[in-house]
C-alpha cells in the first residue's frame, strides 16, 4: 500500500511538472510587447492579475477620442489631460446627477450650517485607492492643498474657502467667506476638485510633490500609453462602489471626424460621440443605415445663441433686438439643418439644465411679420426698394462673427439667419475666423456686431455661465449684455441656501432676459453617440464629463 502509493505520488508529480513546464512555455510566445508603451505614470502591467486578463477578449470595448487623454498628466490637481478619463479614475466627494441633482460619492454625506458657510462632510469608510492606500479625510486635505492656493484657479471653492479641517478620520469640514450653493456642484467637476492618493506625487504626501502616476479611488485605472495612438484602462480591482462589467477600456485617438466614423463602420471601435469625439450631423442618417450601429439620442444641457453687442448703436433699440428674435425660425434649424437632431430652442437653457422649468422657459416665435412692424416702429423702413431698412439715411446691416473649427455646423446655421435676417430687411455680412481671432473678438476686441457663442455644459450652467458671461467683473462689464437689475438678480440667485428663493431668482433672471430680448436664440444641440450592436447595457451619463455610465456598458464578442 504505501510502496503502490509512493510511486502514484511519483508519477503525479511529473506529470505535474511537465504540464508546467509547457504552460510557461506558452506565456513566454504570448507575452507582449510593451517596447512602444509610454511608462510616465502608467504600469503597463496594472490591472486585475490573470483572472481580468482571461475576460478581456470577451470584455473590451474601444472608445474613439479625438486627441490624446494624456495619462502621463492626468493629475488630478490640475487641468491637463482628458477631462473623461480624468472622471473615470478620480472620483470627488459628490457626483452630479440628474438636472444638476448632487449625490453621495466619497461624501456618504454632508450638513451645512445655517449661515451656509461651513460645510461638514462624512466620508466613504473603508475605501482605498487603486494601489491600495487608505482613503481618509488626510488624502482629501493633500489633495485640495495641491492646487487650492492656486492664484490662477477661479472656482469659487478655492477662492471663499478660509479652512480645512480634518476633525477625525472619515470627517472634515471646509469653512467659506460667503454663502454660495453652487460649492456642492463646484465639488462634482472633474477636476481639479477629485481626489488623489498621497502616493501619486515624490516624495509621496509632500503636496509640493511631482505627479508622477494616477492613483484614484474611482472604477479605472490606467494600464498603458501610447501618445496620440491610445490609453487602455482597466477596472480598479479596490473599487469600493459596484464593479464595472467590462475588464478594459480602450481609448483610441482618431482626430478626423469622418474616419471616426470609418472606424465604427468597420467594427474598429465601439463607440464615438459626444465631447470624446463628435459624431458630424451630417454622418447621422449613415450611421442610423447601419445595421450593426445604433445612434443613441439624448437631449443636452448646452445652446447656440447669437449675442448682441450692446455697443452698437441699432442693438441698443429693444425693437430691433425683438425684430431679429422674431426673424429666426428655430425650428427650421432642427428639422432642416440638423437632421432632426436637436430641439426648438425656448429660451438661454434647455430644460436639462437646473431651475429651468416650462413656466421659466419661453421665449421668441418665428413671426417675420411681426419682426418687420417692429423694425418700422423703431424707425427702420426700406425707402429706396433695396431690400434693406434704413433709418436717417444709413441702412440696417451687421457684421456677424463666427467660427467653424469647432463647430462645422455654425456655418450653414448662420447662412441661414442671414437669409432670415435679409427677408425683414436686415442685411448682414458674415466673417468666419480661425479659433483664436474668434475667442480674442468675443472676448477681448468685441469686434463684432452679432456674434455666435453657447452656453457651457451641465454641472457648469445656470450659475457658472451667467456669471461669466451676464455679470460683471472687477476689470470689465458683462460680455453678453450689461444689465445691473439681471446682475442684482444673479447675485441673489447664487448666495440662496433656500431652494424655494433660489428658484424665484432664477425665475426673475430668464424673465428679465426674455423682456429685455439680451440675446437671440438659435439651437438646443442633443447629445449624440453611436454604438456597435454588440455593446449592451449603454445609458448616457448626465455630464459631458461622464457622458456615458461607463460600469453598466457589457459587451458580447466581436
Amino acid at each position: 500500500m504505501r510502496t503502490g502509493s509512493k510511486s502514484k505520488n511519483l508519477l503525479t508529480t511529473t506529470l505535474f511538472f511537465m504540464f508546467l513546464v509547457i504552460i510557461i512555455g506558452m506565456s513566454g510566445c504570448s507575452s507582449p510587447d510593451n517596447s512602444s508603451t509610454s511608462s510616465a505614470g502608467v504600469s503597463p502591467n496594472a490591472g486585475n492579475g490573470a483572472a481580468q486578463a482571461s475576460e478581456a477578449q470577451d470584455k473590451t470595448l474601444t472608445v474613439a477620442i479625438s486627441a490624446d487623454a494624456g495619462l502621463y498628466q492626468l493629475d488630478a490637481g490640475a487641468y491637463n489631460g482628458s477631462m473623461n478619463v480624468h472622471a473615470m479614475i478620480y472620483d470627488g466627494l459628490v457626483e452630479y446627477g440628474e438636472k444638476g441633482e448632487i449625490l453621495p460619492s466619497l461624501a456618504e454625506s454632508w450638513d451645512i450650517s445655517e449661515d451656509g458657510k461651513v460645510y461638514t462632510f462624512h466620508l466613504r469608510q473603508g475605501v482605498k485607492f487603486s494601489d491600495g492606500t487608505e482613503f481618509n479625510a488626510a488624502a482629501v486635505k493633500f489633495s485640495f492643498e495641491r492646487w487650492i492656493k492656486d492664484p490662477a484657479n477661479s472656482l469659487n471653492v478655492a477662492t471663499a474657502m478660509e479652512s480645512l479641517d480634518v476633525v477625525d478620520e472619515h470627517t472634515l469640514t471646509m469653512t467659506f467667506n460667503k454663502a454660495y450653493y453652487p460649492f456642492l456642484t463646484e465639488l462634482s467637476f472633474a477636476r481639479p476638485v477629485r481626489i488623489i492618493s498621497p502616493t501619486a506625487v515624490e516624495p509621496a504626501g509632500d503636496i509640493n510633490g511631482t505627479f508622477v502616476r494616477a492613483v484614484g479611488t474611482g472604477p479605472w485605472m490606467a494600464e498603458s500609453y501610447k501618445t496620440d495612438q491610445e490609453a487602455v484602462l482597466v477596472r480598479n480591482p479596490n473599487y469600493w462602489g459596484d464593479m464595472p462589467k467590462l475588464s478594459r477600456i480602450i481609448m483610441k485617438v482618431i482626430p478626423d471626424p469622418q474616419s471616426r466614423i470609418l472606424a465604427l463602420q468597420s467594427g474598429a471601435v465601439d463607440i464615438a460621440g459626444g465631447q470624446m469625439g463628435k459624431i458630424p450631423v451630417e454622418s447621422v442618417p449613415v450611421i442610423e443605415a447601419d445595421a450593426s450601429l445604433s445612434l443613441q439620442k439624448s437631449p443636452g444641457t448646452s445652446s447656440h445663441f447669437m449675442i448682441f453687442n450692446y455697443n452698437t448703436s441699432a442693438l441698443q433699440d429693444l425693437n430691433v433686438r425683438k425684430a431679429i428674435n422674431l426673424a429666426v425660425n428655430k425650428k427650421s434649424i432642427v428639422d432642416d439643418l440638423m437632421n432632426g437632431i436637436g430641439q426648438e430652442t425656448k429660451g438661454l437653457f434647455p430644460l436639462t439644465v437646473p431651475y429651468v422649468t416650462e413656466s421659466n422657459n419661453t421665449w421668441y416665435g418665428f413671426d417675420p411679420g411681426e419682426a418687420k412692424q417692429l423694425l418700422e416702429a423703431a424707425g427702420y423702413k426700406d425707402t429706396d426698394g433695396d431690400g434693406i431698412a434704413e433709418k436717417d439715411g444709413k441702412p440696417l446691416e451687421f457684421n456677424f462673427v463666427l467660427q467653424q473649427a469647432e463647430y462645422p455646423e455654425w456655418k450653414a446655421i448662420s447662412e441661414l439667419i442671414q437669409s432670415e435676417l435679409q427677408e425683414i430687411g436686415i442685411a448682414v455680412r458674415l466673417q468666419v475666423l480661425e479659433p483664436n481671432a474668434y475667442y480674442d473678438a468675443l472676448w477681448t476686441t468685441k469686434a463684432y456686431d452679432l456674434i455666435l457663442y453657447r452656453t457651457y455644459d451641465d454641472a457648469y450652467n445656470p450659475h457658472s455661465f451667467l456669471l461669466s458671461l451676464f455679470h460683471r467683473t472687477a476689470e470689465a462689464p458683462a460680455v453678453v449684455w450689461s444689465d445691473a437689475e439681471l446682475e442684482a438678480q444673479i447675485d441673489t440667485a447664487v448666495g440662496a441656501m433656500d431652494l424655494q428663493k433660489r428658484q424665484s431668482a432664477y425665475d426673475a433672471i430668464f424673465m428679465r432676459m426674455y423682456q429685455e430680448a439680451m440675446f437671440a436664440a438659435v439651437y438646443f444641440p442633443d447629445d449624440i453617440l453611436a454604438v456597435n450592436h454588440r455593446v449592451t447595457g449603454f445609458k448616457p451619463g448626465y455630464t459631458t464629463f461622464t457622458p456615458i455610465l461607463w460600469n453598466q456598458l457589457d459587451a458580447g464578442t466581436k
